[in-house]
């Protein structure tokens, strides 16, 4: 008999988190639906776990394959599902016990969208509540927001299983931002939504993608627009049929000009940097400041000193790199002593 959902989730050595998130879809409210899972070719005690759930869970079927990487493990859980609607939910999440009836039920009743999310709660690596976060509700609003951002977190998306196959499924060329590339090619012919509830705890760890991968992740984010962008004033998407990830050498790849490019880099930097103390890769930081110093004809001189250049050096300070932070110091001064010194007092 054919489920009315299919869970799909890839996982790759996620054993520490992954007992709490099989709980909850065995505590979901609603019972038609399958899980399939793609062990990634994990090397921990991954195998084993899923392995002990498959036997005690007959929903859930197990495939293997050696590691590839998310996006093909995505790509292969979302052509073997048999359900016409497909959740995604990543090893480290929890599934709040009603989201597969309510998303379920919301895409019954709205046959114009193509994917629904919701807002999440974020938590922590003990599994406790740091913060509620809303997504925008009403597809007009989902649209708009896309073009800045991801309007859709992944973990918390139910969607057609006949959009996916026929928009092409995650692209690898987009490697780290897979999924807004996802959504934004949905987007071009149908619809998503919100729904306003918390439907799913996403984690924020040290480990997560969202940490140690921010140079691809936000290369392949601004490409992911781009080519949005190109698409929508009818050209060809430059990124169609790539078979790698993009680089650092995207913009001269794309013919990207410098203004595009410099607020792109004092995006990234102005994330990055706010709020203070994030756990980042340096030498990614390093090249974004340097990179941004080189377009600075192109940037909005306060802008660049309040989001990017004083932040920075306050940040080389606390890591006692006092010779780089002094130098960052000065370069803020000469660009707009005005806006330095505000933010050194407390301005924003």
């Amino acid at each position: 008999m054919i489920p009315a959902v299919s869970v799909v989730m890839a996982v790759f050595n996620g054993a520490r988190f992954l007992p709490e998130t099989l709980a909850s879809l065995q505590a979901q409210t609603m019972c038609d639906f399958e899980i399939v899972i793609v062990d990634d070719g994990s090397t921990d005690d991954t195998p084993r776990l899923l392995n002990v759930f498959a036997q005690s869970e007959p929903r859930c079927r197990i495939l293997t394959q050696t590691n590839q990487g998310q996006v093909a493990a995505r790509n292969l859980g979302a052509h073997s599902a048999r359900a016409s609607l497909i959740a995604w939910l990543d090893a480290d999440d929890i599934a709040e016990p009603e989201r597969l009836q309510l998303q379920r039920a919301h895409l019954e009743a709205h046959p114009n969208l193509a994917a629904v999310g919701s807002s999440i709660r974020t938590i922590n690596e003990n599994s406790e509540v740091t913060a509620t976060v809303p997504y925008p509700t009403g597809s007009a609003n989902v649209a708009q927001a896309m073009r800045s951002g991801s309007a859709l977190a992944h973990s918390a998306v139910m969607m057609r299983r006949e959009v996916f196959l026929a928009i092409g499924g995650y692209r690898e060329a987009l490697l780290h931002a897979e999924d807004y590339d996802l959504w934004l090619r949905l987007l071009d012919r149908h619809s998503a939504d919100n729904l306003p509830v918390p439907l799913v705890r996403y984690r924020m760890h040290g480990g997560s993608l969202s940490f140690r991968r921010r140079r691809q992740q936000s290369l392949a984010a601004f490409a992911a627009r781009h080519s949005a962008a190109e698409r929508r004033a009818g050209r060809p998407d430059p990124l169609e049929g790539r078979p790698t990830a993009v680089g650092d050498d995207i913009f001269a790849e794309l013919a990207i000009g410098p203004a595009e490019e410099g607020a792109f880099r004092l995006e990234c930097l102005a994330a990055a940097l706010h709020p203070a103390g994030q756990p980042l890769e340096e030498a990614w930081l390093e090249d974004n400041v340097a990179r941004a110093w080189e377009l600075r004809d192109h940037l909005p001189r306060g802008r660049h000193v309040r989001r990017c250049l004083i932040p920075y050096a306050r940040r080389a300070w606390s890591l006692r790199r006092w010779k780089e932070s002094l130098g960052w110091l000065a370069k803020a001064f000469s660009r707009h002593p005005l806006a330095a010194s505000w933010r050194l007092l407390g301005g924003k």
